[in-house]
């Protein structure tokens, strides 16, 4: 017997399901590797990742009793089309919760940055009719902001935690907004600057109760509600709107 030197280990099917009254396409994705049934939607539509020997019916029925949680995710994503943000004068950007106006001038030597008046934000650089330049010169602005603003608030709320203050980095994930390892480091994500400033406070609040709790545990749930009391509605606003700040 010969055995296969290049064994299939995944396998990607486009297959359909009627959900409720309506037809619902998606990706089932087949892995040796899985060990159970994982529903995943975003702005590609939904993906089932599935166990190798995973029966269809049983596909079928975990779908089915998913139908409600599939139908929420499918509605909320088709509400979102994100708009590819524009870097030119009179476009929105954000900024902890606000919107500010952008505006351009040239400058003939390095770029600068200014919070104005007014919600204005001014970028001066030698080519303002360059949008990636000018993106280049914000996203510097926000880094600059966002360490600032981060510093502050980890020193302020782990002062409640008690909890030394810790080595801390920016992040640039496209996918969190914080971590924290077991060497006690904490990454920051850049784009949280653009979310109101209870939203960061939260994210900072929750790793820095994983200096203590490194799990999401009931008792790292009371570190985080001692230090943030209600910050139930912080979580929420980043799991609505998260989405827009992590497309910058």
């Amino acid at each position: 017997m010969i055995s296969d030197l290049f064994p299939v280990e995944t396998l990607d099917e486009p297959r359909t399901i009627v959900l409720g009254a309506s037809t619902v396409a998606y990706l089932l994705r087949r892995s040796v590797r899985r060990r159970r049934i994982v529903l995943t939607v975003d702005e590609h539509g939904l993906a089932v990742d599935a166990p190798w020997r995973a029966s269809q019916a049983g596909i079928d029925r975990f779908l089915r009793n998913s139908t409600t949680w599939v139908k929420k995710k499918l509605e909320e994503w088709s509400r979102f089309k994100p708009r590819s943000q524009r870097w030119a004068a009179g476009e929105s950007i954000r900024y902890i919760g606000r919107l500010l106006t952008l505006e351009v001038a040239a400058a003939p030597a390095a770029a600068t940055v200014v919070l104005q008046d007014n919600d204005r934000l001014l970028a001066c650089l030698p080519a303002p009719g360059d949008e990636s330049a000018v993106r280049s010169a914000v996203v510097a602005w926000y880094r600059h902001r966002a360490r600032t603003n981060f510093d502050e608030r980890l020193a302020h709320y782990g002062r409640r935690l008690d909890v030394s203050a810790p080595r801390w980095l920016l992040s640039s994930a496209r996918t969190r907004w914080g971590s924290c390892n077991g060497r006690g480091e904490v990454r920051l994500n850049w784009r949280l600057i653009q979310a109101p400033q209870a939203a960061i406070d939260y994210v900072v609040v929750h790793e820095l109760a994983h200096l203590k709790e490194m799990n999401h545990s009931r008792r790292f749930w009371r570190l985080v509600e001692k230090a943030f009391p209600g910050h139930e509605q912080a979580r929420q606003h980043l799991e609505e709107n998260g989405r827009w700040y992590l497309a910058m």
